[in-house]
Parts: structure tokens; C-alpha cells; sequence
């Protein structure tokens, strides 16, 4: 009898065990949006990695979900289902919230314990770091550094005789730029913003176009010394004067020069990288992200593309944003080592440097700023403009900022009310000081502080 037992107890032993090694493959959920080359390019990340880590992983999959509208609510949908994607990118005004309230994961110990230089802390460009619980805590850094540039088109300068916006954010201006802007601006008359019978109702060819976005914005008013609040985050200065000033000249451009489209005339607009491709519109502010298309129809030979600093109002500054890659608790914690190794993957720049010469992304180390040879890399002269370094790179190292998403309170909430209340400026029926007070009033309950601090 005791013969059987064993006998029965060792093949309970062995299907055990065989059982155990043919396990189904882990499949991980990420999901991401951008625009459909973006969605290429990120789905190609996923299988790549598949690809690399079949020996450690044996038939890992990456189930990798395209959410190109409405992501915040189909995220929150996952989650309140209690199934959220494992890794994702995730919007800034929800990261942090869902960090303090530990659906996501803090990725600070498997940092510590990791060798990997690639995701070390101090090898990473610092302002792209999310802090959270005091600066004790992070769930990690954005997918890529991202700043705010101005992209022009070259044949429209060629074509007018004026010279390329200069590279050095000291030398490049508001007064120059808004000259340039105005030569550049032509009605279906072939006059410009100050000529005798002029049309502004009539405009072909825009000098610039802008978003009316908070990253968009916020640089022109630190540029002129202005700010959304004092840097605790808890008292409002967007309507002090040099907030208000900066917001008021970006309305003027549409308005008193008409040398930008307004919001409502921009609804007739393709995408805007489309817009200065087709010359409608000659120069374009917008994330560094743009160069994916951008890069991709320059390649193609469809537009001669430049790239510019911002101009300056009183001192030059340089934007920096980026919505974080996370992993989330409940789902990552259940395949912890092959979530870990995914999300390394997603923010590894030699991983994903594909995306990065294709112009999607900005590394995240640092030596691929500061190293010639990292430089090469990733710096594609068939996508990006020979101008890039000194507009883009060194713009960023020297006059880099990080953006309030980082680490604002309520940012979500507080960007939503900027971008109501503005949207009556752009379209000229109120003044950029009364839109201030009433954002002032609206925020100050809501300046309750910073993540970090």
C-alpha cells in the first residue's frame, strides 16, 4: 500500500513539474496612442522585444493596444475593470494621482537593484524624472524628453528672400520674429500685414501658426518672466503683468498683425505639419514629436524643413515635457521580471533607437547628448535639419525646463481652466488680463502644492 502511495505521490510530482515547464507564455498589455506612424513605430518596439527575449521569456508576447482618441477614459475603463494594461503610457494629469494612490507602481527598488546603467537615475536627463511622496518615491521617467520648437519651411523663405530664424535662442528675438512673420504673411493679393490694402480676411500664406495648449503657451510667458504659479505651487502669478503681457502678444499675433490663424480659422487647417508642408503656413510651433511626420516627408522630398529655437521675449527657455511610461501595480507585480524588462526596453534609447532617428522620440540618457559618437547614433541628416543641434540639443541642455506636469498638484484641472478661459482671448472678445484674473480666481483652490516637495 505504501508502494502505491509513492508511487502515485511521484507521478503527482512529475505532472507537477512538467506542468510547470510547459506554462503558458506570459502576455503583457501595453498600450499607447500618436499618430498612425507612431502606432507603427511602437508596435515594431513591441516586437522587438519579443524577439530579443524569446530565450529568457520563452513565447512572450506583447499585447500591445493603439488607443489613438480618448485615452484617459479607456484607461479608466481598464482599470476600474481591474484589468490594467501590465506597462502604458499614461497622461500626465492622471500619473501622479494614481501613484500617490498606489495604482501604480514606484519603480525606485527595481532601479536600486537593477545594474543596467541605461535606468540609473543619475543617467538619465534629470528633468524627465516623475517624483512623487516627497521626492522619496518615482514611477519613472516620460517615454522621451519632448521640448516645444518652431518648424518652418525653407522654400517659403527662399521664395520671400528672408533669411532662416538664427539657431541661437539670444539672438533670435520677438521683434525679429514677428518681422519675419509679417513677411512671410501673404493675402490672395500677394500683399502683407502693413501694406495698403491689405486682406486680412483673405490670407494664403500664414507667417506662423501656434496651438493654443498649454505647452504651446507656458514658454512664452517663462520667457518673459511670468509664470502659472510661484514655484511651491500653491499662489497663482498667471495674472500678474508678465504673464498677462506674454499671453497678450501671442493674441496679437492672430488679432492686431494677423500673421496667425485663430483657433476658429485653423478648424479649416489640416494637421498642421500638413499646413506647412502645403505652405499654407510658413512657420509652426509644436513638440519635437512632430518631426516623425515632419522627417518623413523630407525624406520624400515634399518640404524643405527647418527647425528653430522659440524666440525669446526677455530670456531664452526651452519647454521640456513628456507623458510618463508606467507600470501598474496590480498587473505588473503578477509578472514583475518580464513587465521590468519591457518598460526598461520602452525608455531604453539603444533599444528603441529606430524611433529615435526616425524622429519620434529624444533620448533619455544623457550621453547621447553630451557623446559625439552617441550624437551619430541617433541624429538621422536625411530626418532631421542640419540645424538640430544648436536648435533643438543644446537649446535643451542650456534652457531646459521641466513643464508643471511633472510635479503640480491638480495639473489636469489647472491646465483645463488656462485653456477655457484663454480660448475667448484667440478669438478677441475678451483681454488676456481679464482671462488672467479669472484663471487666478478659479486655480487658487486648487495650488495645493507640488508631488515632489
Amino acid at each position: 500500500m505504501h508502494k502505491f502511495f509513492a508511487v502515485i505521490l511521484t507521478l503527482v510530482l512529475i505532472l507537477s513539474m512538467t506542468a510547470s515547464a510547459f506554462s503558458a507564455p506570459v502576455e503583457l498589455i501595453y498600450t499607447y496612442w500618436g499618430s498612425p506612424l507612431e502606432r507603427d513605430a511602437q508596435a515594431k518596439m513591441c516586437r522587438d522585444f519579443e524577439k530579443a527575449y524569446q530565450d529568457i521569456f520563452p513565447g512572450i508576447k506583447i499585447k500591445d493596444i493603439y488607443i489613438p482618441s480618448n485615452y484617459d477614459e479607456k484607461i479608466n475603463a481598464m482599470v476600474a475593470a481591474g484589468e490594467p494594461p501590465h506597462v502604458a503610457q499614461l497622461g500626465e494629469a492622471l500619473s501622479l494621482e494614481w501613484a500617490e494612490k498606489g495604482i501604480l507602481l514606484d519603480i525606485l527598488p527595481l532601479i536600486k537593484e537593477d545594474k543596467d546603467p541605461s535606468v540609473k537615475i543619475e543617467n538619465r536627463l534629470s528633468m524627465t524624472w516623475y517624483w512623487y511622496d516627497k521626492g522619496k518615491k518615482t514611477i519613472g521617467t516620460n517615454l522621451a524628453p519632448e521640448v516645444m520648437v518652431l518648424w518652418y519651411n525653407k522654400e517659403l523663405f527662399d521664395k520671400a528672400g528672408v533669411p532662416y530664424p538664427t539657431s541661437d535662442p539670444n539672438a533670435w528675438t520677438w521683434d525679429k520674429f514677428l518681422d519675419t512673420a509679417i513677411k512671410l504673411t501673404v493675402d490672395r493679393n500677394g500683399r502683407h500685414p502693413g501694406d495698403q490694402g491689405f486682406d486680412p480676411s483673405n490670407i494664403d500664406v500664414y507667417g506662423v501658426a501656434f496651438g493654443t495648449w498649454w505647452a504651446a503657451i507656458l514658454p512664452f510667458i517663462w520667457s518673459n518672466g511670468g509664470d502659472i504659479c510661484d514655484s511651491e505651487g500653491k499662489r497663482p502669478l498667471i495674472n500678474q503683468p508678465a504673464s498677462v503681457e506674454a499671453i497678450q502678444k501671442l493674441a496679437d499675433l492672430m488679432l492686431k498683425h494677423h500673421v496667425a490663424p485663430t483657433p476658429t480659422q485653423m478648424q479649416a487647417f489640416p494637421a498642421l505639419s500638413v499646413a506647412l508642408q502645403t505652405k499654407k503656413v510658413a512657420m509652426y510651433v509644436d513638440g519635437q514629436w512632430a518631426l516623425l511626420d515632419l522627417g518623413q516627408m523630407g525624406k520624400e522630398g515634399r518640404i524643405k524643413l527647418g527647425v528653430a529655437p522659440l524666440p525669446k521675449l526677455r530670456k531664452p527657455v526651452c519647454l521640456e515635457l513628456g507623458s510618463p511610461n508606467v507600470m501598474f501595480a496590480a498587473s505588473a507585480q503578477k509578472h514583475l521580471k518580464e513587465s521590468w524588462e519591457f518598460y526598461k526596453w520602452t525608455t531604453d534609447s539603444e533599444k528603441v533607437i529606430s524611433l529615435v532617428r526616425g524622429g519620434l522620440w529624444m533620448p533619455l540618457q544623457k550621453w547621447y547628448y553630451t557623446d559625439p559618437k552617441y550624437r551619430e547614433k541617433w541624429l538621422d541628416p536625411d530626418v532631421h535639419p542640419k540645424e538640430y543641434k544648436p536648435a533643438v540639443i543644446d537649446y535643451l541642455l542650456k534652457y531646459g525646463r521641466r513643464a508643471p506636469s511633472y510635479y503640480l498638484r491638480n495639473w489636469g484641472k489647472i491646465s483645463d481652466i488656462m485653456y477655457q478661459e484663454l480660448s475667448n482671448v484667440w478669438l478677441g472678445k475678451i483681454s488676456a488680463k481679464t482671462a488672467c484674473d479669472s484663471i487666478a480666481t478659479k486655480i487658487k483652490p486648487l495650488l495645493t502644492g507640488r508631488y515632489d516637495r
